[in-house]
């Protein structure tokens, strides 16, 4: 739990949204999980992804090649699942569910483009 919260991704989210408690874990090794994935990103991009997700802001193309070939799907659908599961965020899930996918979508077609 400790390296969780000492995470890139997780880091950020603590900074931005202040102190929060973490909530039981949804399924047994999902905290393992996401903080597996918090490793395969830059804390740059790391940041910038959750502000793409969480205030509707843009992502370079950098982070967007991070997030598609360094992170990848599944790791990115388990940090949309960890945001919501933050009530000391207040974040609407649907928000950060059509959020994410678009963020997604963009980065997918930003590094199909670069090929």
């Amino acid at each position: 739990m400790v390296a969780l919260l000492s995470s890139t991704i997780a880091t950020s989210m603590i900074v931005a949204a202040g102190e929060f408690t973490i909530p039981p874990k949804p399924e047994p090794g999902f905290y393992k999980t996401v903080e597996q994935c918090s490793m395969k990103i830059s804390d740059q991009c790391g940041r910038s992804i959750v502000e793409a997700v969480l205030e509707d802001r843009d992502i370079s193309k950098q982070c967007c090649i991070e997030l598609v070939h360094g992170m990848g799907k599944l790791c990115h659908d388990e940090f949309l699942r960890f945001y919501v599961s933050l009530p000391e965020l207040g974040v609407d899930a649907t928000h950060v569910y059509t959020r994410g996918t678009h963020v997604w979508n963009t980065c997918v077609r930003e590094v199909a483009s670069n090929i």
